[in-house]
């Protein structure tokens, strides 16, 4: 690495950037003219420190529902139609397989280390696990939490995954900027031009949309052409990603205070704009009942929206949390809510949210 390079590296101030790094299993980008813009205009904010959600202090309101433990700094969480639900816990690592109408817990299947998002592949699983620690992807089955795919190389630092229409499945590269393709159990591509931090990714149909979280806006991968063909400027710095109906997805603009849906065709084109004051983060979205929930991390709460206009999207209410409410779920039979929430002294827990206790406009 020549003295340039070096001093551009140092002036990220620690952040991961594609090509700043001398370990074995870099790739260098590629050098076509439509990734080399890409990359110099990701480049050119990269030194900024990434979206971060709000250390939220204790719950001046009590949480409604149901409040359970589930394990220590919970954080991604999903559930299937079968009502089992699974969560990324840490220290020690695991993830945990429980009931989402009462919380009680079905099993624990350690992990290697600790993810922090989860997602589903299928209406009932199998549940992706991006494994940030040991650059793993693994499969998991809701029903009996059996692992029935162990990917590696996966990239550095793997942040997220999506399942997309074309059978492949789009991790987001975070320590290594970029995505990698999954089809069959292996690694069948990377783009390591693009974002240079991806955070949450959305699938919509063959197409896979990232977040940079250093705030590049929103990428668009072809996951049956493995390319990239799209880009755009969306908020200030985004965190999440969750897929809509039909050809939209939602990004939580986390440091500008807002949730932005986006038509993905593949070109990006925004269809609203959310206000969603105090460092939304976690998203989740009921497909039968239209509605959009994000979390307010600052003021330990959950904005309902409903979206089944998404050009007039409105806001249902505010249901407070438990403290640090990172991520969010939905029962996609019953519309049960879940949230995680991890407090800094230690204790961690689940929020069940009953359909009797939404809004419900």
């Amino acid at each position: 690495m020549d003295r340039v390079s070096m001093v551009i590296c140092v002036l990220a101030i620690g952040f991961p950037i594609a090509g700043c790094d001398s370990q074995p299993g870099s790739v260098a980008p590629p050098t076509t003219p439509a990734t080399a813009t890409a990359t110099a205009t990701a480049t050119a904010t990269v030194h900024a420190p990434p979206a971060e959600p709000a250390k939220a202090g204790p719950p001046t309101t009590a949480p409604v529902g149901k409040v359970v433990p589930i394990g220590n700094a919970p954080e991604g969480v999903v559930v299937g139609t079968s009502g089992i639900a699974a969560v990324a816990v840490r220290d020690p690592n695991a993830v945990v397989l429980f009931d989402a109408a009462t919380g009680e817990q079905r099993q624990q299947i350690p992990t290697p280390s600790a993810a922090r998002h989860l997602s589903l592949a299928g209406p009932d699983g199998p549940v992706l696990v991006p494994l940030e620690g040991s650059d793993e992807l693994l499969e998991m089955s809701l029903a009996d939490g059996r692992i029935t795919s162990t990917v590696t190389g996966v990239g550095r630092q793997p942040h997220d995954a999506a399942a997309t229409a074309a059978g492949t499945t789009v991790v987001t590269n975070e320590g290594g900027g970029g995505v990698v393709f999954v089809r069959d159990g292996r690694v069948v591509g990377s783009l390591p031009a693009g974002p240079p931090q991806p955070g949450g990714i959305a699938a919509v149909g063959n197409y896979a949309a990232v977040a940079d979280v250093q705030g590049n806006g929103v990428w668009v991968y072809d996951a049956a052409t493995r390319t990239q063909v799209a880009q755009a400027p969306v908020g200030t710095k985004l965190t999440h990603a969750i897929s809509l109906s039909g050809d939209m997805a939602a990004f939580a603009d986390t440091d500008g205070g807002a949730v932005y849906i986006e038509r993905i065709d593949p070109q990006v084109s925004e269809v609203a704009r959310i206000d969603t004051p105090g460092k939304p983060y976690g998203l989740a979205y009921d497909a039968r009942r239209h509605r959009l929930y994000i979390t307010l991390t600052e003021s330990n709460t959950v904005r309902i929206v409903d979206v089944a206009n998404p050009a007039a999207s409105r806001t249902l209410g505010d249901l407070p949390t438990i403290q640090q409410p990172n991520s969010i779920a939905v029962e996609p039979n019953s519309g049960t809510v879940l949230v995680t929430g991890s407090d800094p002294d230690g204790s961690s827990s689940l929020q069940i949210i009953g359909p009797d206790l939404l809004p419900t406009g």
